[in-house]
């Protein structure tokens, strides 16, 4: 079997990587940047990397040449970054989930795995909602039109070592660690179901492999759901409550609160973890890691 991961040097692009090495999966990493490096250990060794644009058609063809199934993940994933340049995100977001939908196509690659959100489900999320419902749309019509199988995969709240700069518990562990305190906007009362990225990351490949899950959606959040006011407090007794959170309201909310979801006609299917990371075990390991960066030390945060 062999596999292609659009964004392989993104958050879940570079995850999604390792745990196809781990399969033994023959794999190509496509990115506009060059090949990343560091945790979770080294490059698996059958690992190809190939630079270059998603909107570039040969290129995506002739990277894909060979390949069973192709991960999409290459996006602009930043709500708030999204929601400042439409354009470039529709540009981004759909036209480049086009062009790999039609290099799929044309490589004969089996299944089409389309990394999306939980906020498709809803109407919060601005342009990057937007961008993404058009994607999953985009696959679905790849279906009806040439027969290329498809996974949407929804993902809830991502998070662990590696993540965006604009991650939003990279960014707590990082204040947290740096200064003390973290300004929160927003409601304290909003829900989230936070999914370490070596769960989503197992999750997605498992379900890459198993033909039940072709032409369906899945959702791949968390099992541990809780209110933002509860997470904080989580936080501030690792730290031994030598932090402070400063909650401010947000006069116009682009993020859920209580769910994202509004009524639509398909459900998906929602993936139970046999087993996954303790959402207190993994913030205790994010703080390490911003430990490490911003102090220079892998000692706990005391």
């Amino acid at each position: 079997m062999k596999a292609l991961v659009t964004g392989g040097s993104g958050f879940l692009g570079h995850h999604l990587i390792h745990e196809l090495g781990k399969e033994g999966i023959r794999t190509v990493a496509y990115d506009l940047q060059s090949q990343r490096t560091g945790a979770p250990g080294k490059l698996p060794g059958k690992l190809t990397w190939v630079t270059g644009d998603i909107l570039d058609l040969e290129r995506l063809k002739g990277a894909m040449e060979g390949c069973d199934l192709v991960f999409h993940t290459a996006a602009i994933a930043d709500i708030d970054v999204a929601k400042k340049i439409p354009v470039e995100t529709m540009r981004v977001n759909v036209v480049g989930t086009a062009t790999c939908l039609e290099a799929a196509r044309l490589s004969g690659v089996q299944r089409f795995l389309f990394a999306s959100s939980v906020y498709t489900s809803g109407n919060r999320g601005s342009f990057y909602r937007i961008s993404k419902q058009t994607g999953e749309s985009l696959c679905r019509s790849y279906l009806q039109e040439y027969g290329l199988e498809y996974t949407i995969l929804k993902y809830g709240s991502l998070y662990g070592r590696e993540s965006n700069h604009w991650n939003f518990i990279n960014k707590v562990c990082r204040d947290l660690v740096s200064r003390g305190e973290f300004d929160y906007i927003g409601s304290p009362d909003a829900v989230r179901e936070y999914i370490h990225i070596s769960d989503a990351a197992r999750e997605t490949v498992r379900i890459a492999r198993n033909p039940e899950f072709a032409n369906r959606s899945v959702l791949i959040t968390g099992h541990q759901r809780m209110k933002m006011r509860e997470f904080f407090d989580m936080v501030q007794e690792v730290m031994g409550g030598k932090v402070t959170i400063n909650y401010a309201p947000l006069e116009r909310q682009q993020h859920y609160v209580t769910t994202p979801y509004s009524f639509d006609m398909e459900i998906p299917v929602r993936v139970n973890l046999s087993q996954y990371v303790d959402i207190s075990e993994g913030i205790l390991d994010c703080l390490r890691e911003a430990q490490r960066e911003v102090h220079g030390t892998d000692e706990e945060h005391r």
